[in-house]
């Protein structure tokens, strides 16, 4: 799938994405509300490791988006664009928070331990609709 698929593909869905204009290499996580004119914030996805190349950042976005607007038919294979493996982590709780908090680390063939990759901080009751 191209971005320019995945933008018109996107437009009449209830979930979306923009760059986060706070933080360069962060994206926020958005949902159309009810009245359909505007989005709201429930969730971002900040990368960590600066040398990822952004376009891979961003479809990793894609992917979580076409997760939660249940398209799991529509997620982008990224296996061939990159040498790592990516785990992820679910972090426990954090006391008065209503995110779920889920770190992604990277594993290069033969270079020893993972590396925090990434950090996805998602609104609770929208957690259960990337599973």
């Amino acid at each position: 799938m191209s971005f320019n698929h995945f933008n018109s593909s996107t437009e009449g869905e209830l979930y979306s994405y923009r760059r986060n204009p706070l933080h360069e290499h962060s994206f926020l996580i958005i949902k159309k509300q009810e009245d359909r004119k505007r989005y709201e914030p429930i969730g971002d996805y900040t990368v960590l490791d600066a040398d990822e190349d952004p376009s891979l950042s961003e479809k990793t976005v894609m992917n979580l988006v076409a997760l939660l607007n249940g398209h799991e038919d529509e997620v982008i294979d990224l296996s061939r664009e990159t040498d790592k493996r990516l785990y992820y982590y679910h972090a426990p709780k954090r006391q008065n928070s209503n995110k779920t908090h889920i770190i992604f680390y990277a594993h290069e063939e033969g270079k020893g331990v993972s590396k925090e990759n990434a950090v996805l901080a998602i609104e609770e009751e929208f957690y259960d609709e990337l599973n």
